[in-house]
């Protein structure tokens, strides 16, 4: 398991906790630019899948995944533990007001807001250092629409959008359909 980058999806302990895909991880992080010392808060981290992936890759950097829900705290747990990931801070509650005592981070990564959107954004500006990046995945409309105009409120820079269809074959038979997930946006910008 000394993967640095791509983990497959069967390999997280799951349990019923939303976990963003594997094809979905390597767009965000990659959007992330990431140094191998950067300080990244992952929130709405569910099972960890982001927090464990960015983790692996900045060995002297350290990551912080908030989660508010009990279940998944105890998953983002069991996976830090099952990749032996030891730069992972885990901080069960809700953003942005249980983030206070994190000082100037480098990266944010939003994958569940629960309705905080724009208090989380801007709490992200004014924490971000110089150089900060954010990146946000949402699959509503409504939510990309209030993360977009968010960004542009707190006056981040290169507000970037992708919206990605990621379909996968299923076997029917001797024959492969492909099946399609939820299509996501994600959404990127520097401070």
């Amino acid at each position: 398991m000394n993967k640095v980058f791509s983990i497959n999806d069967d390999e997280f302990i799951r349990g019923k906790v939303p976990m963003t895909k594997s094809e979905i991880r390597a767009i965000s992080i990659g959007k992330l630019e990431l140094e191998e010392d950067s300080k990244v808060v992952d929130i709405g981290a569910g099972t960890g899948a982001i927090s464990i992936e960015i983790a692996s890759i900045i060995k002297k950097g350290k990551v912080y995944a908030i989660e508010k829900k009990e279940e998944a705290v105890e998953l983002i747990k069991r996976n830090r533990s099952h990749f032996d990931i030891r730069n992972l801070e885990i901080i069960k509650g809700l953003a942005p007001e249980d983030l206070n005592n994190i000082d100037k981070i480098d990266r944010v990564f939003i994958g569940g807001s629960s309705g905080n959107m724009e208090e989380i954004i801007k709490w992200a500006h004014e924490k971000l250092s110089d150089r900060g990046k954010i990146v946000i995945n949402t699959i509503t409309i409504e939510n990309a629409y209030k993360a977009i105009n968010s960004l542009k409120q707190n006056e981040f820079k290169d507000i970037d959008i992708v919206h990605v269809n990621i379909s996968k074959g299923k076997s029917v038979g001797d024959l492969t359909m492909m099946i399609g997930t939820n299509p996501i946006y994600i959404i990127s910008a520097k401070r």
